[in-house]
């Protein structure tokens, strides 16, 4: 099936180009501090098992996001993915790369098994707030699947 091939081959691009770009602890930070800086809260490490998650619509209590809020995937207290707000805001659907545990990179220990569900957090910059969000769908967690979700929101 020429789509399957196409889809794995970009997934090893974008892969690869985030190993190009350099990976990032992912140490948490815990959201009680006073000011949580949003690169570390959402940083993470990269793994060669991933899933892209695409919503069609992130709102913040029926607002659009602002090009310097975050969306994060989290198992956990985990960082397991995330992507800032104008990295996605294409017109299109806003993919969030989910990473797996990889057990030969002890960097991924914690990350995401098969069948587990992330949870989502999204940083308003402009309040400075982090929100729980809700999906419309509950998708486990697979390495490779593309799921297209209708929305995720802070309700």
């Amino acid at each position: 099936k020429k789509n399957d091939v196409y889809k794995i081959v970009l997934k090893y691009i974008y892969i690869l180009i985030l190993l190009l770009l350099g990976c990032e602890s992912n140490t948490f930070t815990s959201l009680e501090e006073d000011s949580v800086d949003p690169n570390s809260y959402f940083s993470h490490n990269i793994s060669s098992k991933v899933a892209f998650y695409f919503f069609e619509s992130i709102k913040i209590s029926e607002n659009n996001l602002s090009s310097d809020d975050w969306i994060g995937a989290f198992k956990g207290q985990i960082c397991v993915g995330a992507r800032r707000w104008i990295d996605c805001n294409n017109g299109s659907a806003c993919d969030i790369p989910i990473y797996g545990q990889n057990d030969l990179n002890e960097l991924t220990a914690g990350y995401m098994l098969p069948n587990e569900i992330p949870n989502f957090i999204i940083y308003d910059a402009s309040e400075e707030i982090y929100y729980d969000a809700i999906s419309s769908d509950q998708i486990p967690w697979q390495d490779g699947i593309f799921p297209l979700i209708d929305s995720l929101t802070t309700g």
